[in-house]
């Protein structure tokens, strides 16, 4: 529901001649956690900026900033609001023990003060958005350069401060966590097998009538539908510059690779913790 409200509110909004009047790309990445590993349920999201009219035209944004944050977040909220009550209607949402339909239209109705969305203006080169897509499409809950140490059963790790704590989005603190706590808040995270966590709509939606092949055309640029062999890690980190990532960092030489192994048994099931995330597509 979260890919599916955020996807049809920019659509509709962005084909409306006062925005854009097109069809734009669009690359949505589902992350659910915070700074300190909590659920906290949320989309980033990339938009072309521009896209093909209705006559097959392509049209540029027409402001730096694609949308009024105001105008999408009451678009936003209200799509969720409707798919909500659509899915308990049809039985895809199933109400808490003990729950009933007036108590879940109640909390609908407290869903009417504003909500938290956030636009951006456009990026400047395409390295901009390569990072953009390295950091929130395929990073995960915490990287390795925030983690400090792991000592007397505790994890401590950096976490940026949020607005509430008087954060200005470069402010860090540190925090300290049990081990066992730190493990479990960091698989709550972890999404079902071949859950899809980055989706495209629109331009990127990746069907054959995206209509991407004909903005590629209308712009002059050559489309590339991808390698049809993948690439190694190391051919990935060489065109990204990042050599020195296929080397040994103690003394330089080539890192290879001679073969993968299995794990020797099972991890604990008591280990995972189970989230049904299918109420979040």
């Amino acid at each position: 529901m979260l890919f599916q409200a955020a996807s049809q509110s920019l659509m509709q909004l962005l084909d409306s001649q006062a925005y854009m009047g097109a069809r734009p790309g669009i690359l949505a990445a589902l992350h659910t956690w915070n700074q300190k590993l909590d659920v906290h349920v949320h989309l980033h999201v990339l938009v072309s900026a521009g896209g093909l009219t209705h006559d097959g035209q392509w049209a540029a944004a027409k402001r730096k900033c694609l949308l009024p944050r105001k105008v999408l977040m009451t678009k936003f909220r209200g799509k969720f609001k409707s798919l909500l009550r659509e899915n308990l209607a049809s039985g895809k949402i199933k109400l808490p023990p003990g729950w009933t339909r007036n108590q879940f239209y109640a909390l609908l109705y407290k869903l009417s003060d504003p909500w938290n969305v956030k636009v951006f203006d456009a990026y400047q080169g395409g390295g901009s958005v390569v990072t953009y897509l390295a950091r929130y499409l395929r990073g995960g809950p915490i990287g390795n350069s925030r983690l400090l140490e792991q000592r007397d059963g505790e994890v401590l790790f950096r976490y940026r401060l949020s607005e509430l704590e008087g954060g200005d989005g470069k402010r860090q603190g540190v925090t300290r966590l049990p081990t066992g706590t730190f493990l479990m808040r960091w698989l709550e995270h972890v999404p079902p097998r071949r859950y899809q966590c980055v989706r495209g709509f629109g331009l990127y939606s990746g069907n054959q009538h995206s209509g991407l092949a004909q903005a590629h055309q209308v712009l002059g640029s050559r489309y590339d539908a991808g390698c049809k062999e993948p690439k190694t890690w190391q051919e990935v980190c060489e065109s990204a510059g990042m050599d020195q990532a296929c080397r040994c960092p103690e003394c330089g030489s080539l890192l290879v690779s001679h073969h993968s192994f299995k794990p020797g048994r099972s991890p604990p099931m008591s280990a995972f913790v189970k989230r049904n995330y299918g109420q979040i597509a």
